[in-house]
């Protein structure tokens, strides 16, 4: 009896479980919607689960034998077969060209069912980091509990959380690792030696999983030294170079180059930086500053309208705390990334990958949004997460029918509640006067926004 009382009075072990529960129980309706007409994956995936096979099979990553045996088929359903990502290293090894780290994690779910089994855990994981963002943002606010779950829930139910629930891309495990790390350095004026290796551990696992998502953990590392302790800061540095030097010689050993681009059949033969000069790119991305979020087709926003007050929020988040403008770092690097850096923003996937790894911190901003200014847009932000779902909601109805599948044609889907407000969003692969005339207006929207939230009496815990 006193247990359950505890319990009542500590909102964020019950928001905790219930964010949890929702959030499995809507996730695990995104598994059978079809990624392309002829298979229930496409794009990366296949490539890190013919990698995980290869290592339950072989203990390597030489994937000869699952092309040689067609063991790939036990996952992958399209009726050509997988055709290859990548160039045979000069000893004949053939490997996937992505770093590791994504395949050893997901080998407890292939074990158990293969695909489903995979997918199965990669829900559960992303439930998961949402429940760890809940708990984030209620440290960072906890003067509206009620708000911040709001928020949260409604974040992670929007199409692109959604569908990415159970794809098998390394986003959301990096988000999770990324929302425990700030877990340990919160309300932490000294970082001790026993959170700085907590926290060494959780950024260390980031390279594994994608190289892109060096920046970040470089971000959250050099927080953590700034505020270690002088022991803490020796165990950092030293153990840090450790573990950099461990990831250099892996991947010298395994790709014969520092990151696995260098056996991708488009940059065959690259060296590490020409690789890197052919993935940067300012002058003709820089749309993408904006379109991440207003794309008719490949804007978060456009898909979830209540990601648009995120804007605003932002400009809140930097007023706060040093931890508040560290996750106003990682967001923008993030974007930067996302814009300058990713080959295409509208590639062989749904919309908001690029952003999924910081997508939990988006919380962040949002509660911020709501917590300062409700009052003065209580309605549109009502409007906007009601409508945020219920695009979620046809989707997903959409996706399980067949109309449409995520990674080719889901901004074809039918419904009036998605097609309602299609022309009010630019479409960027069609330049001509209506988008500059649609770019203005939000961009216009989106300062009269952020003045606005400057200028109101913040809310700092």
């Amino acid at each position: 009896m006193s247990l359950n009382i505890q319990i009542l009075k500590r909102p964020e072990i019950l928001g905790s479980l219930a964010l949890f529960v929702v959030l499995i129980s809507v996730y695990f309706f995104s598994i059978d919607i079809r990624a392309t007409r002829g298979a229930s994956i496409t794009a990366d995936e296949p490539f890190y689960l013919i990698t995980t096979q290869s290592l339950i099979q072989d203990s390597n990553i030489d994937l000869r034998a699952q092309y040689q045996d067609h063991s790939y088929r036990s996952f992958f359903d399209h009726p050509d077969g997988l055709w290859t990502q990548s160039v045979p290293l000069e000893d004949g090894r053939l490997v996937s060209p992505h770093n590791i780290g994504l395949t050893i994690l997901l080998i407890p779910g292939f074990l158990m069912g293969g695909l489903i089994g995979t997918q199965i855990q990669m829900v559960l994981l992303s439930a998961s980091t949402w429940v760890l963002s809940y708990l984030l943002t209620l440290k960072l606010m906890p003067l509206k509990p009620l708000f911040v779950w709001l928020v949260t829930i409604i974040i992670a139910l929007s199409a692109s959380a959604f569908i990415y629930s159970s794809e098998i891309y390394p986003e959301i495990p990096a988000a999770f690792f990324l929302v425990l790390s700030l877990l340990f350095l919160v309300k932490c004026d000294r970082v001790h030696v026993v959170r700085a290796f907590a926290v060494l551990i959780c950024i260390s696992t980031l390279p594994w999983l994608a190289v892109k998502y060096v920046p970040l953990a470089a971000l959250v590392g050099l927080y953590t030294l700034w505020k270690c302790t002088s022991i803490a800061r020796i165990l950092l540095i030293v153990v840090g170079l450790l573990f950099a030097f461990t990831y250099i010689l892996f991947h010298l050993a395994a790709y014969d180059s520092l990151t696995p681009y260098y056996v991708n059949l488009v940059y065959a033969g690259d060296s590490t930086v020409s690789i890197v000069e052919r993935h940067v790119n300012f002058f003709d991305r820089f749309y993408r500053l904006w379109g991440l979020f207003i794309d008719r087709h490949f804007g978060i926003a456009r898909w979830a309208p209540i990601l648009l007050f995120v804007i605003p929020g932002l400009a809140l988040t930097i007023r706060g705390n040093a931890l508040h403008r560290l996750v106003f770092s990682l967001i923008i690097m993030q974007i930067l990334m996302a814009t300058f850096v990713a080959i295409t923003m509208m590639g062989w996937w749904f919309s908001g990958r690029t952003l999924m790894t910081i997508f939990p911190l988006l919380t962040i901003p949002l509660s911020f949004f709501v917590i300062n200014v409700y009052s003065r847009f209580r309605l549109p932000l009502i409007i906007s997460g009601i409508y945020s779902v219920m695009i979620t909601i046809v989707l997903a109805m959409a996706g399980h029918s067949r109309q449409i599948v995520i990674a080719v044609d889901p901004f074809e889907m039918s419904s009036p509640v998605f097609q309602f407000t299609n022309n009010f969003f630019p479409l960027y692969t069609s330049w001509n006067s209506m988008t500059w005339v649609l770019t203005l207006i939000w961009i216009a929207f989106g300062i009269l926004a952020v003045l606005i939230a400057f200028r109101s009496k913040t809310i700092i815990n």
